[in-house]
């Protein structure tokens, strides 16, 4: 089966310029593209040369080296090529993401049809198994390809791309705050989409590491006209709206879950629906226990066709997700997890919030303890790729009093080790109030320590 190479001649020229200028990208397109797909005789001499001197010396031909291919031609040819090697090398690269992200959507398409012919004719012989595991493979293998990938960034241009990024994020209002001031203070004005920037709340069970990342969506609600998709892996989908229904009203959850609602309550859910839930996706993985980061990527980038690019993702929790490929190390496969939704966080220049498991302490449960990023379990590989890492911590007298200590452990960007104590409310899904809810421990006041009986 055939993908058309439906590419004009000025675009195909682009192509060629492109393969001489940039290694990566010669790579990917020799991958990809059948120089029989070509427009003329020309682009296909140039690509052929090119491929041939990549394949021989891992490098795009000089134009000596072009020179020299030349002398060997037909002589009527000669004059032709020449001609066209010229114009290619001297012409300047024009919307270089817009060929990328063309040329990508192309190779993607090939792919499908390849893998869909050959999984068929496994299928149709008989063997399903292996028409099974050829198709999952093959199309984690698709979710892949970029032609953006390994782009090159020269010191000359670097000034103009720091002038641009800054540009871009005073435009698109970059940072999603957290609503908690020292952790905002840290996170210096809180995660950035822009950058792709991922964050992971750690905690034992039990401790509210759904309510807390709940929390940071209705901050990603209320604080920018933007768009928020929420991975339900834990729970019920139900519980999930209840949560954001109650957190966005300030109605208890059991109360909502009930439709135990005065009226002025239930006009305020209608508002509140109207206002916010239809900027809310909610990812149901919830189904069963399979689900991978390309199921992930594939609902993110269905979501993105549809004009609903999420500016945040709440991801809860990463644990329960499995990767593209399975490994026999089961550390290797959560590594591999939390690596692919920083990767996909930067390539679709969303925020992303998720949640990870510590290990259980040993000593005695009332005593004050304070997670650290190595007390993740299993590995603490798997959170290395994090941009911020955070743990929430709570003894049962601290959660009967309503109050958790918030420890801002590492942050790439900015000094952290810093511990916020946080006054929660978790029938309301609110993990502080803007009066006494954000403190650090010697802002705290002597009545409060006291009232609060703490230990």
């Amino acid at each position: 089966m055939s993908i058309p190479f439906s590419f004009g001649p000025e675009f195909q020229d682009t192509i060629l310029t492109m393969m001489l200028k940039d290694l990566s990208f010669a790579d990917k397109c020799i991958k990809h593209i059948d120089p029989d797909h070509l427009h003329s005789d020309s682009h296909k001499w140039l690509f052929g040369i090119i491929k041939t001197n990549f394949e021989e010396t891992g490098r795009a031909p000089t134009r000596i080296e072009i020179e020299d291919v030349l002398k060997r031609e037909e002589k009527h040819k000669r004059r032709i090529f020449n001609a066209f090697s010229k114009k290619i090398i001297e012409m300047p690269t024009m919307s270089p993401d817009f060929i990328r992200d063309r040329l990508a959507d192309f190779a993607k398409r090939t792919s499908f049809a390849d893998l869909f012919q050959h999984g068929q004719t496994l299928y149709n012989s008989g063997d399903v198994d292996n028409a099974y595991t050829f198709v999952l493979e093959a199309i984690n293998n698709l979710h892949t390809i970029s032609f953006r990938d390994d782009q090159m960034l020269s010191i000359q241009d670097f000034e103009d791309h720091r002038q641009k990024f800054l540009a871009d994020k005073e435009a698109a209002h970059d940072k999603i705050p957290t609503g908690i001031g020292p952790l905002d203070y840290i996170l210096m004005g809180g995660l950035s989409r822009l950058e792709g920037e991922f964050g992971v709340l750690m905690a034992p069970p039990k401790v509210g590491k759904s309510i807390a990342l709940v929390h940071m969506g209705f901050m990603g609600l209320t604080s920018l006209s933007g768009r928020v998709a929420h991975v339900v892996l834990e729970g019920s989908t139900e519980q999930t709206i209840f949560r954001y229904q109650s957190r966005l009203t300030g109605i208890p959850e059991y109360r909502i879950r009930a439709n135990n609602l005065t009226d002025a309550e239930g006009k305020l859910l209608e508002l509140v629906g109207k206002r916010f839930m239809d900027r809310l996706d909610l990812i149901p993985f919830n189904q069963h226990w399979d689900y991978t980061t390309s199921d992930l990527e594939a609902k993110v980038n269905e979501l993105e066709r549809k004009g609903k690019k999420p500016d945040l993702l709440i991801v809860d929790y990463a644990d329960l997700l499995k990767p593209r490929e399975s490994y026999k190390d089961p550390r290797h496969d959560q590594r591999e997890v939390f690596r692919d939704l920083k990767r996909l966080s930067y390539a679709k220049k969303m925020a992303t919030w998720s949640a990870t498991q510590s290990q259980r302490p040993k000593d005695d449960p009332e005593k004050e303890t304070l997670l650290r990023a190595r007390s993740v379990a299993d590995s603490y590989d798997k959170i290395r790729i994090a941009d911020f890492i955070g743990t929430l911590n709570q003894t049962p007298h601290e959660k009967s009093m309503g109050v958790m200590r918030l420890h801002a452990d590492l942050y790439r960007s900015n000094e952290c080790d810093k511990t916020i104590y946080l006054i929660t409310d978790f029938s309301r899904m609110i993990l502080y109030t803007k009066k006494y809810g954000h403190k650090l421990r010697d802002e705290l006041p002597s009545w409060f320590l006291k009232k609060r009986g703490k230990k």
